[in-house]
């Protein structure tokens, strides 16, 4: 059934998108595979404050895999508005919702869409929607005899209606008033032109910078429920470095020698397919179209073999035969083989064209043509399009009329893709046609024959430039055993040396203070990564391997670790050695002193310096500061909707009503970088307007588009630019805790 079908073959990603999941586990056969398992304080997590069920997530997960979490969140979160708003689908609304009656438009969805769609005409017309009505009725009809099949598709399409329902709801809760209007009206009309100066906080040394530790603590008291202070979450940094990862000296010479014999073995191979697999630490099975490789960034990199771009021209100009290398593989090669770093040496097997364009009419037995009549035909339409020198038209109206195949043309072609079936391109492929298209010049035209049918081939344009087919030995360049051995030693004492002196030491900020000197002193490269309580997690770039990662997490949460808790043993990471320590911990809310120690008293001595730049712009104007002082005098004209990079906190004092003058000297004004002393030169106000009406308009689509924008599914970590307001809203009111890492580490259940 097609609309089954549709729906299946997009399951994943629907779901996702839209949340499927939200009814099949609210009503459905998840209540049939509740089960056992031992759940502690946390078990897999916590939404709004309830701990989720281990059974219900483990069921997802049976099914969804890694998208069982998002869907299993979103579906808690979203049920809770669903039933606090009262929004559900009764069996009368799901049916006209899905046949457009009772004042419904068409369904959104495209699967339903297609059924209202006119086939010929591709637009939505009164009797295409009577014939859709019709249609899609006795498709139901044929879904409802299987009850399973229905329940699934009554739950999909019931969930859809839902949200779309909750969507309505919050867009019709959002309203412009006139007061914001005028204001915004204002923001971006009301305009300024003025000269100004400003000294940066930077220019004055920290040396010159008496701090007191008696007034920075009362500095803190003051500022400390500041919003700049305040944390929505809980989070530790763990910073962490890695031994030099490099091979030695001696491992160098020793690869160079193995990699001058396998050159000699490969140039003299009788067979280069045995001899490579032999020798390569990645085997490749093919040495014929598939063995094609291509430069990084080339438009096929992510599906096939790649070579550096920097090796292009000497792959190009390199003849058959020609042994090429050793070479280093570039970044993509890494991306595929997790970081390891890999060298090659290549023989060039053959060349292929870098880019094929070409066409073709298929012709197909049938009732009507069986294979005699298919022959003639080809050979027919084959010496028209010889006859014509522009055959652009004709060839149009001959596929139309007799191919097979409703893709006539296809670019950015290679030998490998004419080989081989791709999507939209299902019906132009096999070794027939790549041979063709591959051995004859542009503007060949011929019949060929392949297990889809009789095609009517036109080469239509190549590049000038050849892919090489390469016959490839890859060899991992690592440390050896040897030298890993002295690494793992080097480790060793460093995490001995942190160990005794942080010992030693007493406040967070002489431990982190240690961890650093020792770290510069030895040329280490470190890096921190935050660790957030309700979701810890390491990037998947920050180190060679997952499970170096989870070292990083579990040391950083196990009992009793505080700032300068070290990991228990150096942590091995493929060919290096790493060692974290956690730098520096974050209560949510309001800080201690000591969690923005260091960020108080960089803000405090910014305040003091900013404070003795006020005092010497006291009683002068800006030309006697840049003669002074050498600044710079910037002339910009502002609005508030456009600063033109000037502090928003000095923007806002610019635009007070005090302040709408010309020709005015303003008193020094403190930004977050420095002082700035301005000079209005004009100031222009707009003309009140009597109606604001477009305008309400404009900023309540705007705002509705902010709100409800997609993606509307759970991701913990999204970045802020790219969720709605509303999600955002909902998940952080939710508090979600996702312990499955922790879990999984047995750290915290």
């Amino acid at each position: 059934m097609a609309l089954i079908g549709k729906i299946r073959e997009k399951s994943v990603l629907l779901v996702i998108i839209i949340g499927l999941a939200l009814l099949a586990f609210i009503a459905g056969d998840y209540f049939s595979t509740r089960g056992g398992g031992v759940e502690g304080k946390y078990g897999v997590g916590h939404v709004f404050g309830e701990k989720v069920d281990i059974n219900r997530y483990e069921y997802l997960r049976s099914k969804y895999q890694e998208s069982a979490w998002p869907i299993l969140v979103d579906s808690l979160v979203m049920t809770r508005e669903y039933i606090g708003l009262g929004i559900s689908v009764s069996d009368k609304e799901l049916n006209s919702y899905l046949m457009a009656t009772d004042g419904f438009d068409i369904c959104p969805d495209q699967n339903i869409r297609s059924f209202f769609t006119d086939s010929i005409t591709g637009q939505i017309t009164e009797q295409s929607k009577i014939d859709g009505r019709v249609k899609l009725k006795k498709q139901l009809s044929e879904i409802k005899k299987d009850k399973k099949q229905w329940k699934e598709i009554k739950r999909y399409y019931a969930n859809q209606r839902m949200r779309q329902k909750y969507m309505d709801v919050v867009s019709q809760g959002i309203y412009v008033s006139t007061l914001e209007a005028e204001d915004d009206y204002a923001a971006k009309n009301s305009r300024k032109s003025i000269d100004y100066v400003l000294k940066n906080t930077n220019s004055i040394p920290n040396e010159n910078i008496e701090v007191k530790e008696a007034a920075l603590s009362a500095y803190f008291s003051e500022h400390k429920w500041d919003a700049k202070y305040q944390s929505d979450e809980a989070y530790k940094v763990v910073k962490f470095f890695s031994i030099d990862e490099s091979p030695s000296a001696k491992d160098t010479v020793n690869f160079n020698t193995m990699y001058a014999s396998l050159k000699e073995g490969l140039q003299n191979a009788k067979n280069d397919t045995i001899y490579t697999n032999s020798k390569s630490d990645i085997k490749l099975s093919f040495f014929n179209s598939r063995s094609t490789f291509v430069p990084e960034g080339h438009f096929k990199a992510e599906e096939l073999f790649t070579y550096p771009k920097n090796m292009d021209s000497t792959f190009s100009n390199s003849s058959i035969g020609t042994i090429v290398g050793p070479y280093a593989c570039g970044p993509k090669m890494k991306t595929k083989t997790n970081g390891l770093n890999y060298y090659a040496i290549s023989k060039v097997l053959g060349k292929t064209p870098s880019r094929i364009k070409a066409r073709h009419i298929l012709l197909q037995v049938s009732a009507e043509k069986d294979s005699a009549a298919i022959v003639a035909l080809s050979k027919s339409l084959l010496t028209q399009l010889q006859k014509v020198k522009e055959r652009n038209l004709l060839f149009e109206t001959l596929a139309r009329t007799n191919s097979a195949d409703a893709g006539i043309e296809f670019d950015n072609l290679l030998e490998l893709t004419l080989n081989y079936p791709e999507q939209n391109r299902t019906k132009f492929y096999g070794n027939e046609i790549s041979e063709f298209c591959t051995n004859n010049p542009v503007g060949s035209i011929g019949i060929v024959q392949s297990k889809l049918g009789t095609h009517i081939v036109e080469v239509l344009e190549k590049e000038d430039n050849n892919l090489p087919k390469l016959a490839t030995i890859f060899k991992e360049f690592k440390p050896s055993e040897e030298t890993m051995n002295l690494k793992e030693k080097e480790s060793d004492n460093m995490l001995s040396t942190l160990y005794q002196g942080i010992n030693q030491r007493k406040s967070q900020k002489e431990i982190r203070a240690f961890f650093d000197s020792v770290v510069r002193a030895n040329s280490y490269k470190p890096r921190a990564v935050k660790l957030t309580d309700n979701s810890p997690a390491v990037p998947e770039n920050y180190l060679n391997s997952p499970s170096a990662g989870d070292r990083l997490i579990r040391a950083a949460y196990k009992e009793g670790a505080q700032v300068g808790t070290l990991v228990g043993r150096p942590i091995r990471d493929k060919n290096t050695y790493v060692i974290g320590m956690v730098y520096s911990t974050r209560s949510k809310g309001s800080p201690s002193f000591e969690e923005v120690e260091d960020e108080i008293r960089k803000n405090y001595i910014r305040e003091l310096k900013a404070q003795m730049i006020v005092k010497d712009f006291e009683g002068k104007s800006i030309q006697d500061l840049v003669k002074e002082q050498n600044l710079q005098v910037q002339s910009p004209s502002v609005t508030l909707k456009n600063l033109n990079n000037i502090d928003a906190k000095v923007g806002g004092a610019l635009f007070a009503e005090k302040n709408n003058k010309e020709n005015i000297s303003l008193e020094a004004m403190t930004g977050e970088n420095g002082v700035y002393k301005i000079f209005i030169k004009s100031a222009n106000v707009p003309a009140e307007k009597k109606s604001l009406k477009v305008e309400k308009e404009q900023m309540n689509k705007q705002f509705i588009a902010k709100m409800v924008k997609s993606p509307i599914n759970y991701n913990q970590n999204r970045k802020p630019s790219e969720e709605s307001f509303l999600i955002n809203g909902l998940y952080k009111k939710a508090n979600i805790i996702d312990n499955r890492k922790l879990l999984q580490l047995n750290v915290r259940n």
